[in-house]
């Protein structure tokens, strides 16, 4: 019987074994850090994205509160078709804003257009309605 019928190693493997041992160290340390930092760092970006989320949705509503009472205000009012014009395009803007993830969406891009037709807004109103907590969001 040879030795490597008994269950014994091929030579070539034994060293093999010893002179890349590091390398398999290396690979499995690397592995398990990668996994722990995935674990980690779900939570972390959920969280973030929850706050973020819910600032951007306080934002909306407020700028949907403001539009939604002007709208009624300026029916019985008299007022140009600029204005008019805008409210619309603002209230299009904010009522397709997207509610669910869609990767697809720029969502940061949206809201700076939404911010830009309300500031135009405000400067066709004349009147100063800027977010109040806008100074606090920071991306």
């Amino acid at each position: 019987m040879s030795c490597i019928d008994k269950g014994e190693k091929d030579i070539n493997d034994v060293f093999d074994d010893l002179l890349l041992s590091e390398e398999k160290v290396i690979e499995k340390a690397y592995e398990e850090g990668f996994n722990k930092g995935i674990n980690q760092g779900n939570p972390e970006g959920f969280h973030l994205g929850y706050h973020r989320g819910s600032e951007f949705g306080a934002e909306l509503g407020y700028y949907a509160g403001v539009v939604e009472t002007y709208m009624k205000y300026l029916e019985k009012a008299g007022t140009n078709e600029r204005v008019h014009k805008t409210i619309d395009i603002l209230n299009k803007l904010i009522k397709h804003f997207p509610i669910v993830n869609d990767h697809n969406a720029d969502i940061i891009e949206l809201m700076n257009e939404i911010r830009a037709n309300f500031k135009k807004l405000c400067a066709q109103l004349k009147v100063n309605l800027s977010y109040p907590d806008l100074d606090e969001l920071s991306f």
